[in-house]
This record gives structure tokens, C-alpha cells and sequence, in this order.
């Protein structure tokens, strides 16, 4: 059966954020990447990767507020679902120095759950006359409860990671309220026992929540593709909203091509690369590329030209989507442009 592929591939793309200039897209080393790039016709598509999620399942996104991810990742966390204001509250290690604030995510903390459960069960005990609840269903990923909307805007986690947080904390007319509270907060954890062992194993303190991602949990979700194949929880979430199932990312484009057998289209996210330039690790993205070339791209080439593919979209979270048919074999003449 031919078949249509929604590749999505966060970061793929992306270079601003490794040096200034942005290094170029090393395309010579790649030539399946390169062949694709060259013969794909580019179209707008969501600036950012959770957008692109949204809009993929048929869900609206809303204007000037907050993408409603916790909502939806609490779902694939194995949360209810719930009509309440949810925002996501992940914990983070924040280290302050002479050029500012500086956050770490929870990658580099190595969160048990008794932990997460013990840090939570403090918060709420302190927080329950504010009419707050934190649940650390996920040791990583933890979410606060509201009964309606806070009235701030929030910046994404993996914006503030690796960067100075003083521009890029909650904004907005309740913004007097929510800094106290998350000062309070960051007094609690600090001198919880929790945060005085890991001292003593000289691990990074859990110092800190990042609110983020916040709004009630949307209706109406509509799976993009017959098989949908990843591990993001924003993914998994929208999935369970649609009542779709979702199977784990393949290890390589054939494994998908024999899972999605007697499938039309599927939506394949590979989070390879998403957080390489987050953490500026120019040669853990070159790596990457060169693997995805190897693993993913050179499938996808030769099935455009033999007709096992009837289209190819590509999605590298830059604001595009390259689409390609069969037809692509044919413009020999395209060079794609690294930049």
C-alpha cells in the first residue's frame, strides 16, 4: 500500500541558538537530507512544535495566551480528565549568578518519585488556603491545579533552559500575585529534607517550579494519520484526547514501514534532535543529522522514487513543512540552499 508519511523532527533545523552567527546546515555530508530539502516544496506551518501538534489534531490555537499543555500532557501522565485550569509546574534547579538567574531542567536532577511526592505534598500542605494542588505525576513533569484562569503568560520550558529566567517569567495583571508565591515556594523546597540529602550527595537542588503551558483541557481533538508513532507526551496526550493509539517511536524507517502495513498515512515525531540546540551541543546535532540521514532520510528518498511513499511531509518545528510527492525524482535541477 502507498502511503503518506508526516515526519515531524523538533530542531531539525535548528542553528540560532548554537553561536552568532547561526552555523550553516552542514547539507554536503547529509545527501539524503539534502536531495529531500532540494526537491520539497516549503509551506507555512506553526512556528513552534506544540503548536504544530495542535493544529495537527484539528484543535484551535488560542490567541495571545498559553498553549494548554499541561491539560494535555496530564492526560498521557495518566491524569482524568478535568474541566479545572491546569499549568504545568516542573521542577528545576535555578543557580543564580552575576549576570542573572540561570535554570536547569529536570534532565540534569535525577528526580525519584518519593521525592517528587514528598517536594508536592509540602507545596500543598503550605499552598491549600491559596487554593492550589500540585500533582508530581510524573517525576519530571509536574502539574498545579486552578480553578480558573490566573491571569498571566508564560514562557515555554525550553525556552528558559540554559538562560537567564529574569525576562522570562510570568507576565501579566495577576503577575504581583504569582512571583511572591513562587519565591515562597522556592524557601519551601530549599529547606525541605528532600533538598538537604541531595545536598549531601552533591546533587542539584530542586530549588525551583517553572510555571508553564497553562489553560483547561481542550475537546473536539482529531488524530492527524491512521498511525501515530512517538514517545512526547504532548503527542500521547492529544492522542488519548482523540481516542487514538499511539506506538512507540521506531528505532529506524523500516521498522516503521513494516508496523504501518496496512496503514494510509501516519504521523511519525522523532524527538532526536530537540534538545541539542537547546543545550548549544553543536556536535550532538551534527551527530544527529548524520544518524537521521542514515536511519530515516535515505528510506524515505529511495521509497519517493520507487512509489512506496505517495507524499512526505516533513516538519523541522522551523515554521515550514517541505512536502513532497513522487514527482520529486524529476527536479534534478534544485539545490537546496544551507543558509
Amino acid at each position: 500500500m502507498a502511503k503518506t508519511l508526516h515526519l515531524l523532527i523538533p530542531g531539525l533545523l535548528e542553528t540560532a541558538r548554537f553561536d552568532s552567527p547561526a552555523p550553516p546546515i552542514p547539507v554536503a555530508t547529509l545527501p539524503a537530507l539534502r536531495w529531500l530539502l532540494a526537491r520539497a516544496d516549503p509551506h507555512p506551518a506553526p512556528a513552534t512544535t506544540d503548536e504544530l501538534l495542535l493544529s495537527l489534531f484539528k484543535l484551535t490555537i488560542p490567541a495571545d495566551a498559553d498553549l494548554p499543555v499541561a491539560a494535555l500532557t496530564r492526560l498521557a501522565d495518566g491524569g482524568a480528565w478535568d474541566a479545572g485550569w491546569w499549568l504545568r509546574a516542573d521542577p528545576v534547579h535555578l543557580r543564580p549568578d552575576l549576570r542573572g538567574v540561570f535554570l536547569a531542567d529536570a534532565r540534569t536532577l535525577a528526580i525519584e518519585p518519593v521525592e517528587a511526592q514528598a517536594l508536592a505534598a509540602a507545596f500543598n500542605q503550605t499552598f491549600a488556603e491559596d487554593g492550589l494542588r500540585l500533582d508530581a505525576l510524573h517525576p519530571d513533569r509536574w502539574y498545579l491545579r486552578l480553578e480558573d484562569n490566573p491571569g498571566i503568560h508564560t514562557y515555554p520550558l525550553l525556552e528558559a533552559v540554559g538562560r537567564d529566567i529574569t525576562s522570562r517569567l510570568p507576565h501579566g495583571p495577576n503577575l504581583r500575585r504569582w512571583h511572591p508565591l513562587l519565591t515562597e515556594a522556592q524557601m519551601l523546597f530549599h529547606n525541605h529534607p528532600v533538598n538537604r540529602a541531595r545536598e549531601e550527595r552533591n546533587q542539584p537542588l530542586i530549588n525551583g517550579l517553572w510555571l508553564w503551558g497553562g489553560g483547561v483541557c481542550p475537546t473536539g481533538a482529531q488524530s492527524p494519520a491512521a498511525g501515530l508513532y512517538g514517545d512526547d507526551p504532548l503527542l500521547r496526550g492529544l492522542a488519548r484526547l482523540a481516542n487514538a493509539v499511539v506506538t512507540p517511536v521506531p528505532e529506524h524507517a523500516g521498522d516503521w514501514l513494516d508496523s504501518a502495513k496496512n496503514e494510509s498515512d501516519s504521523l511519525v515525531v522523532l524527538e532526536t534532535m530537540r534538545r541539542d540546540a537547546v543545550d548549544g551541543d553543536f556536535a550532538a546535532w551534527t551527530d544527529h543529522l548524520a544518524e537521521l540521514d542514515y536511519a530515516w532520510f535515505r528510506f524515505c528518498r529511495r521509497w519517493l522514487q520507487t512509489g512506496t511513499l505517495t507524499a512526505l511531509h516533513l516538519y523541522p518545528g522551523n515554521g515550514q513543512v517541505y512536502s513532497l510527492t513522487g514527482a520529486a525524482r524529476w527536479r534534478f535541477w534544485r539545490r537546496f540552499n544551507a543558509g
